[in-house]
């Protein structure tokens, strides 16, 4: 084994370490980008607010989708469970619909579609959480009883 240099180069001890370039967004930043998305969308009149989304199939989804006349639709839902996993592939295959909760929504969402929709539910959970961030509280009216 004369011809073998087993020690030629080496080996190294602290390798590459892979890198991560992704960054958190400041929550203000964040609930200032969803406010600015949505007073333009509904501006443009491309911001709809339903009901209810609960319990909606599919097809219902795409016949709304196409009374709209629209290339794609977000849906946007306050209900936690969503689709189910067979309602979930059945929504792949049809392109430009998509249907997330509050939990999962983003502004590159909201940008990407040209029309959002979404439940009455949602829109009260994404007012609560940026009130939250903000410090803020929503105002309960209370009647104080005063001794006579």
């Amino acid at each position: 084994s004369s011809g073998i240099n087993a020690e030629y180069g080496g080996g190294k001890v602290l390798g590459k370490r892979p890198r991560d370039y992704g960054y958190d967004i400041d929550p203000i930043t964040l609930i200032t980008g969803f406010s600015a998305l949505c007073t333009t969308k509904l501006a443009q009149g491309d911001l709809s607010i339903v009901d209810t989304l609960q319990g909606v199939d599919v097809p219902a989804l795409v016949e709304y989708k196409s009374r709209l006349t629209a290339e794609s639709v977000l849906f946007v839902t306050g209900y936690a469970p969503g689709l189910t996993s067979s309602q979930n592939t059945e929504i792949c295959f049809h392109p430009g619909i998509d249907l997330l909760t509050t939990e999962t929504v983003h502004p590159l969402a909201m940008i990407q579609h040209t029309v959002v929709v979404m439940d009455y539910l949602a829109v009260r959970q994404l007012e609560e959480w940026v009130l939250a961030i903000r410090g803020e509280h929503t105002v309960v009216e209370q009647t104080v009883d005063t001794p006579v």
